[in-house]
């Protein structure tokens, strides 16, 4: 159970354990009490006169249109309509989840200026599983706004959810099967249920997770390479810790350490190529850059990103309602371009580690590898397969975000390009993948080649991989392996045996 007393207790972690541990969720009297004191002053200003932009005005280029009372009841509901907008194949149900979760920071708040009742509503849809089905193609709109009308129109019985069976349900009719009657929102809450930064948090973590997996195994690729290479153990030696503190190097070349130790790989030459030497460096920028999107992550869920922001103050009216830019965490979408840019580093050095065990002159082993050189051709068109992976990897890393557009007439004139811009973290992390395999199926053979003992974190990954993937003992087609490897080390068995960092 995830208890919530204060805001707060929304964090990395809690988030998490909701989207992807289904752990149920409570909110504290105090807390509710807050929401509903948030509320009450926000009428106050509204009864003072204070005009709201999507509450007494029309949104985007029809911000200066007034609505008259019908209008106003009318107007939650249809922002929830009109923004709906995305297809396409659905977010994961866990980033659903994370959507929702997220969601809270700025209601808890209390200056949001929403009902208690929409935040119980919000936390009972948690706990029951009800999880919207939200599109993934089409979010160009400014913050997260086209993403959370699929998710919270479900609320008022509009869109669509995940069914029992994953497949696309009404969300009516989960609703009804649930017992629950469609929500009927308040002034402001449609806004609210649409504005702010949760989207782009909840799509952060869920690259993170992935990509933390990714390094992980990069890791142990390039020890099991240094082994095939008979590379020297300089580079990570624990002295450079003392004169080149960068974030990241350590805990990488202490990974590297560890699976190292034990190793009767006699080493070969003085000193390794540079894509051996600098793999604490590359990969230590990546940790660096993931230690950053997180810490991104957790400001996001400390911080207040809705707009208007409800000021209360001694003016007459008892306070302000300011037309801000919070929704746009430019910070958090400039870590991402960060991140992909060093998982780019990251992928493009393991084709060149790949490159060197194929090459006699840095080995000492047969050249491309070849079991009969002459008759066989070895593992040379695995590294040529990786120069198509690697050209793709790098073309993505290039800033989706500065693809900015317009929209509403000029008045919704810059956007944070977050949502494409995570997304394509996920295709990077599936060719950074492909590349490591192919790294990784070229140390192994360069590995038996040597025919000496690795070291002892390695001797247990080789086990488990040659005990589905026979040694090379003349030329195969290697697609088959690579298919395999990626089954192999993107299953859960596997990565238990990969050190954490």
């Amino acid at each position: 159970m995830i208890r919530l007393r204060e805001p707060g207790d929304l964090t990395w972690d809690s988030v998490q354990a909701i989207a992807y541990d289904n752990a149920p969720v409570s909110l504290s009297d105090a807390l509710l009490a807050r929401v509903d004191a948030g509320r009450a002053a926000f009428l106050g200003l509204i009864e003072a006169g204070v005009p709201c932009y999507g509450v007494t005005t029309g949104l985007g280029q029809l911000v200066e249109r007034e609505l008259d009372e019908d209008a106003r009841r009318d107007l939650p509901n249809n922002m929830l309509r009109a923004r709906a907008a995305a297809v396409g194949p659905p977010l994961a149900a866990p980033v659903a989840r994370l959507i929702l979760a997220i969601r809270l920071v700025n209601f808890l708040s209390g200056l949001d200026g929403v009902r208690a009742g929409l935040c119980r509503f919000l936390v009972d849809r948690l706990n029951d599983g009800f999880t919207p089905w939200i599109p993934t193609l089409g979010h160009g709109m400014g913050a997260d706004a086209v993403a959370n009308c699929h998710a919270f129109q479900t609320f008022i019985g509009e869109g669509f959810v995940f069914g029992p069976d994953g497949q696309r349900q009404a969300a009516a009719e989960a609703l009804d099967e649930r017992g629950v009657a469609p929500l009927t929102l308040a002034s402001k809450e449609g806004l609210a249920l649409i504005s702010g930064v949760n989207v782009a948090p909840a799509l952060a973590i869920d690259a993170h997770r992935r990509l933390m997996a990714i390094l992980r195994l990069a890791n142990a690729v390039a020890a099991l390479s240094m082994e095939g290479l008979a590379a020297p153990r300089d580079s990570i030696d624990a002295a450079i810790e003392q004169v080149h503190p960068q974030p990241g190097v350590a805990r990488v070349a202490t990974a590297l350490r560890r699976y190292l130790a034990g190793s009767g790989v006699r080493v070969a030459r003085l000193q390794a190529p540079v894509s051996y030497r600098i793999v604490p460096q590359i990969h230590g920028a990546f940790l660096h850059a993931l230690d950053g999107l997180r810490q991104r992550v957790e400001q996001s869920l400390r911080g207040f990103t809705d707009n208007p922001l409800m000021v209360l103050d001694d003016s007459p009216a008892g306070g302000r309602l300011l037309s801000v830019g919070l929704f746009h965490d430019q910070h958090l979408v400039n870590q991402v371009e960060q991140v992909a840019l060093a998982l780019a580093h990251l992928g493009a050095l393991a084709e060149r580690r790949l490159h060197r065990l194929l090459n006699p002159g840095f080995s000492g082993l047969t050249p491309q590898l070849a079991p009969r050189p002459g008759l066989d051709a070895g593992l040379v068109v695995v590294q040529k397969a990786s120069l198509d992976i690697v050209a793709r990897l790098k073309w993505l890393a290039q800033p989706l975000s500065l693809q900015v557009g317009e929209g509403s007439g000029g008045q919704e004139d810059y956007m944070a390009m977050a949502f494409p811009a995570i997304q394509r973290l996920h295709e990077m992390a599936g060719l950074a993948h492909l590349l490591l395999a192919h790294e990784l199926l070229t140390a192994l053979v360069a590995v038996d080649q040597r025919g000496e003992p690795v070291g002892e974190g390695l001797a247990r990954l080789r086990q488990a991989l040659r005990a589905r993937i026979p040694a090379l003992d003349r030329d195969r087609a290697p697609g088959a392996d690579l298919e395999r490897l990626l089954a192999i080390t993107a299953d859960g068995a596997f990565q238990a045996l990969l050190l954490d960092l």
